[in-house]
């Protein structure tokens, strides 16, 4: 029979020991939710002021990392290629090593956990601005390949990086609205660069308009308000009171399981990869990639190609772009309000896929145009919902970190494939075959995908109970502490 001894028995380095252990021991009581310590108008204006300072300075950092990214196909359009000599082969291979270098580097974004978002974030959009820049400089392929080298891998820590910082910050049922917001944020940039292009071409100056392109773009405006006004925790915010940083902290914390360390663990990327639901999005992200880059690169040749100027061409390719940012928001505004998100993924794609047969295969000028706004709209609606599907689904830091490296690394692999198969121009109709197939393929993995993770739930509910929601969302435990990677929280549950 064994006594239990209560520590103020013991010897008083045994009582502290005793203690020790108490304090460490999960107990009944620790896996009772309690509620929040704040008020639901608390928690919102919390919200709203880390959209006011958060949201624009990133938006405004994409708009410009979009500018670096596709105004190579710009600059090409308006005679880069002509000035420095560079045949169709060098140019594809110039738009390949970018994201070739792009894909290697994107697990740059782990080191957010170690360095404070802020600096890391501050510098490396310092450098690719002022990479970017260089380009209009540089007199020779050789120098081109080196400015896109660097720029690729300095904007791997970057955007990419975003997504993983959205989940330092924001509850997950919060998280898809938000970074629609960012990510389709490019779509402005569209319209910008088009603008841009028309004011360099007509410019009367001796430099020549392709290297006013990259001259007068610049990043650096945007890493001066990363430092000012970005936060590397939730609570750690300069605008918001000590009650408003600890609610920021806690809502966080409530809607994510915590960990025993503060770095990541092996066993959290091992048992990321062993999840079937890591390389189902991964797969999803591969076709969406290869749409999603590969129409910002070539949307313009293909409008030229229908009989269009290259001014006109570059006008007309601003509108699709417009619509489309303003349709994702509104579609990411409803799938965090119903928690769902395979269903307007696998719409958005099917209806994307579309787009890309009919700008392929049909004839009469007018019917192309408009199906470049369908295809514009099925890419930039679906694609920042991938991103949150990926995040929303992994229970602890570690998780998410491996599987959303894994995600970004397979969706630059789309786009790897995306830039290399635009090469039977005029109609490109293998090109817009293969991204049509592409966003078809992703289509039917979201419908089933969707069903695949209702079942997992179901076998979850079956095991632990159906647990307390909250706008679709298990309400999770303020005091939960996953101890093993591998153990199964009783209160999460993916997101469909």
């Amino acid at each position: 029979m064994t006594t239990e001894m209560n520590p103020i028995e013991l010897e008083p380095k045994g009582a502290i020991e005793m203690l020790d252990i108490v304090e460490k021991a999960p107990s009944v009581n620790d896996q009772i939710d309690e509620g929040p310590s704040y008020t639901p108008e608390e928690s919102r204006k919390v919200r709203r002021k880390m959209d006011v300072y958060i949201l624009p300075v990133l938006c405004f950092m994409n708009i410009c990392a979009f500018l670096d990214k596709a105004n190579i196909g710009n600059g090409n359009t308006a005679g880069m290629s002509k000035d420095l000599g560079i045949t169709k082969q060098q140019y594809n291979f110039l738009l390949t090593i970018f994201y070739v270098i792009y894909t290697v580097c994107q697990p740059e974004m782990l080191l957010l956990k170690y360095i404070p978002p802020k600096f890391f974030l501050t510098t490396i959009v310092t450098l690719w601005g002022l990479t970017s820049t260089l380009q209009g400089i540089t007199g020779s392929y050789g120098g081109m390949i080196a400015c896109r080298v660097v720029i690729a891998a300095l904007e791997a820590g970057g955007g990419p990086a975003i997504a993983f910082y959205f989940t330092m910050l924001y509850p997950r049922e919060e998280f898809g609205f938000r970074w629609a917001i960012f990510q389709a944020s490019s779509c402005i940039a569209n319209p910008s660069l088009g603008k841009l292009i028309l004011i360099c071409t007509h410019a009367k100056t001796s430099i020549t308009p392709w290297k006013l392109v990259f001259i007068v773009e610049s990043t650096v405006s945007s890493a001066a308000l990363i430092f000012l006004l970005l936060p590397s925790a939730p609570d750690r915010c300069a605008w918001l009171s000590p009650r408003e940083n600890e609610i920021a902290r806690e809502r966080v914390a409530r809607s994510q399981s915590k960990e025993s360390h503060g770095g990541y663990s092996v066993a959290g990327f091992k048992a990321a990869l062993a999840e079937p639901w890591t390389w189902w999005i991964a797969i999803i992200h591969y076709c969406g990639g290869m749409a999603f880059n590969s129409l910002s690169v070539f949307l313009t040749a293909i409008i030229k190609e229908m009989g269009y100027t290259s001014a006109n061409a570059q006008g007309l390719s601003a509108p699709p772009y417009l619509v489309a940012y303003v349709l994702a928001v509104i579609v990411a505004y409803y799938s965090d309000k119903k928690s769902i998100r395979g269903g307007f993924i696998g719409t958005a794609n099917l209806l994307g896929g579309i787009g890309y047969i009919l700008v392929a295969f049909v004839e009469p000028r007018s019917v192309r145009y408009f199906a470049c706004y369908v295809t514009v709209i099925g890419v930039y609606v679906g694609q920042p919902l991938m991103f949150s599907w990926c995040a929303n689904n992994a229970d602890t830091t570690s998780k998410r970190a491996a599987s959303l490296v894994f995600f970004l690394v397979t969706g630059q692999l789309g786009s790897i494939t995306g830039s290399n198969v635009y090469n039977d121009a005029p109609k490109y109709h293998k090109g817009n075959s293969v991204c049509a197939g592409g966003l078809f393929l992703s289509c039917i993995l979201c419908l089933s995908g969707t069903y695949y993770l209702k079942w997992r739930n179901q076998k979850k509910d079956d095991k632990f109970g159906v647990p307390q929601l909250h706008n679709g969302v298990p309400v999770e435990s303020t005091t939960i502490t996953v101890v093993d990677e591998n153990q199964e929280n009783p209160t999460w549950r993916f997101v469909y």
